[in-house]
This record gives structure tokens, C-alpha cells and sequence, in this order.
């Protein structure tokens, strides 16, 4: 039997409390994206968005911060590919606590099925990805390739596909880099710093303390062809591996 310990007995209460928020703060989001007229949405959502990230961070006891160079970054609204490294539960708050304006999410298929989360995201016009299903996985691609270019949206995707169960850095899929070609717009690659520490696999609740978010230079892709998209993933999960070995930067 695990032992009980003050700090597992208020992670316990801020899980319950930040459920009860999103219980409450997701029917909120729907019908305030139902009421949106449709061209509007890319910039009302991924406000909502970030509410109930930072809130949703807040309440478990982190403080997200931005490097400036990080935030001078989302602070724009250019039409891009945002990819973040996925080490850790808290980096779907803190995923969130960044969306830019023209933000959307692009999450797993099985998201749909998450009590609330998947209804959220539906709301704020995510786009599902099937990994089980190469086509239907492809189609989504275009469909998101499409949207970048008339809506002018920043597309947040994690190129490990899942996230690792050590915190460590996973091999890179070329899922994300297959948009950005397909879309002709470069990757903005988000750092997320102290997550896996701050929220280790198997925890109920994250430790108290600070998440820091940095940015790298933009990465272009070279080209649509399968050889040419492996080696950019192999490139730039490189530079992710320097950046989180160097820490954030001032």
C-alpha cells in the first residue's frame, strides 16, 4: 500500500480540483465556440484554450514561464508547424498555457475518447490523428497542410508521436515535418524544460515548481521526399537533445 504523505494528499486534492474546474470550464468552451461565428474561432478558441491551461497549471502548483525569446515567438501569428518535445503528463497544460493565436492542436485519434478533454478539443477545432491507419493518418495531413495556408493557423504537434514513460527524448516520427512540407511553412520547435522532472511517469499529481518554455531557430524542411524527411527528423531531434542538455536559455 503506497504511503500516504502530505504532498500525495494535496496532489490528490489540486487533481480533484482542477477535474472539477475542467467539468465545468469545458461545456463553457463548446457553447462559446458553437456561439462564434466560424473565421473568428482561430482566435477565440486557443484563448480558451489557454485559460484552462494556465489555470489547470495553477492549480496543480506550476508556474509556467517563457524565455523571452519564446515569447516574442508566440506572440506572433505566422503560419507554421509548432513542435514540442513530449517528456511528460504536464506537457498537455502547458501545451495548452502556449497555443498562439491561430493556434490548433493536432492530438491522437483516441483523444476523442478522454471524458471531457476530447469534446474540448473537437470544440476548439483540433485535428485527430489516426496513427493506426496510414491513410486516414495521410489525409489529415493534407486536410491540416490546407488549413495552414487559407486559415493561416500555427499547428502544435508533438514529432515523438507519445509520450516517453522516462522523461527521456523519443525517436522522431516525420509526421510533423510531412505537414510543414506539405504546407510550404517552417517549424517553430518549442522546448518544454523540467516537465518529465516536475510530473515523472506514474505520479498522480505533478511536484510544485517551475516549467520553463524556449524556443530554437526555425527549422526548414528540405523536401517531401522520404529520405530527405527522415534525415530532417534525425536533425532536429539533435537540436532538441543539445537544447534540454544546455538548459533554457536567458
Amino acid at each position: 500500500m503506497a504511503l500516504l504523505t502530505p504532498e500525495s494528499v494535496l496532489g490528490a486534492a489540486r487533481q480533484v480540483i482542477g477535474w472539477g474546474f475542467t467539468a465545468a470550464y469545458i461545456p463553457a468552451i463548446v457553447a462559446v465556440c458553437a456561439l462564434t461565428p466560424e473565421e473568428r474561432r482561430t482566435t477565440v478558441g486557443p484563448k480558451l484554450t489557454r485559460t484552462w491551461g494556465l489555470t489547470m497549471a495553477t492549480i496543480a502548483g506550476v508556474q509556467v514561464s517563457y524565455t523571452p525569446a519564446a515569447r516574442a515567438a508566440l506572440d506572433e501569428r505566422v503560419p507554421r508547424v509548432l513542435c514540442f518535445n513530449h517528456g511528460s503528463t504536464l506537457d498537455v497544460l502547458t501545451g495548452a498555457a502556449l497555443l498562439p493565436e491561430g493556434g490548433v492542436l493536432v492530438v491522437k485519434s483516441e483523444m476523442k475518447k478522454v471524458p471531457l478533454l476530447g469534446i474540448g478539443c473537437t470544440a476548439i477545432g483540433s485535428i485527430f490523428l489516426d496513427r493506426g491507419d496510414r491513410d486516414r493518418a495521410f489525409a489529415s495531413l493534407e486536410d491540416a497542410a490546407q488549413r495552414i495556408k487559407t486559415e493561416r493557423l500555427q499547428v502544435l504537434i508533438a514529432p515523438e508521436g507519445t509520450r516517453s514513460t522516462d522523461g527521456s527524448l523519443g525517436k522522431f516520427k516525420v509526421g510533423a515535418f510531412h505537414l510543414a512540407a506539405l504546407a510550404g511553412v517552417p517549424i517553430l520547435p518549442i522546448v518544454l524544460h523540467r516537465h518529465s522532472a516536475l510530473w515523472p511517469h506514474g505520479r498522480l499529481a505533478p511536484h510544485r515548481g517551475e516549467a520553463i518554455i524556449d524556443v530554437l531557430e526555425p527549422f526548414h524542411v528540405r523536401g517531401l521526399e522520404n529520405d530527405s524527411l527522415r534525415d530532417d527528423a534525425i536533425e532536429l531531434r539533435r537540436r532538441y537533445a543539445e537544447a534540454l542538455a544546455a538548459g533554457p536559455l536567458a
